[in-house]
């Protein structure tokens, strides 16, 4: 086989590389650029509104918040991590959830986040999340449908839930809070206003909060 042939096999191939690292790398960047005037995670107690999405019972006292995109393969692992430590100490920790989407390939995350709240507001979170997660590489209008028929939803309050400008206003608070907080990526978690590395273990989650005995 001479050097053309193997140069029309080879070029195809190693661009098609090229592609897919170049689309990693737009979905894995940092999510805002730093400023040096930025508000320090220090100074700023982060805000708790009611339409924040609440996983445990309210009166829990330890609290992490967690910033996350529906389309990040560790959002997902974490939730499943976080779902874990609320089963094993339902009284004590609760997650606040604050959808961040920024993921732009394969599909924008923002039409998952918007209907992620929708659900929420029908009280029907917990299984939206689920079925999300374990969609997670295709989020696509589409795979939104499958999953609100499949919960279900109430069709019509959904429609209105997307359209109203609250909902797109409650995406838009947290980007804005993300940008003061300056969030680098997905997940990303705070525990008593300070942003924590994230354990991998359940263990690792009781150790932060203080629950080992």
């Amino acid at each position: 086989m001479n050097i053309r042939k193997l140069l029309y096999i080879f070029v195809p191939a190693l661009a098609l590389v090229g592609v897919a690292l170049f689309i990693e790398v737009l979905r894995y960047e940092p999510l805002f650029p730093k400023k040096k005037d930025q508000t320090t995670t220090k100074e700023l107690t982060i805000p708790v509104s009611a339409d924040d999405i609440m996983i445990g019972i309210k009166r829990a006292p330890k609290t992490i918040v967690a910033f996350e995109d529906f389309s990040c393969p560790s959002c997902r692992a974490q939730t499943e991590i976080l779902d874990a430590l609320i089963a094993k100490h339902p009284k004590v920790v609760k997650v606040v959830w604050k959808s961040l989407p920024v993921t732009q390939f394969p599909y924008p995350s923002e039409p998952v986040a918007k209907h992620a709240l929708c659900a929420h507001r029908q009280n029907k979170f917990p299984e939206f999340k689920q079925l999300a997660f374990a969609n997670s590489d295709n989020l696509s209008e589409k795979t939104l449908k499958m999953i609100t028929e499949t919960i279900p939803l109430d069709a019509k309050n959904l429609e209105l839930c997307l359209s109203d400008a609250k909902t797109q206003s409650y995406i838009d608070t947290v980007k804005t809070l993300a940008i003061l907080l300056n969030i680098q990526a997905v997940p990303t978690f705070f525990v008593d206003n300070k942003q924590i590395e994230p354990p991998q273990t359940v263990e690792g989650w009781e150790k932060v909060l203080n629950l080992l005995k």
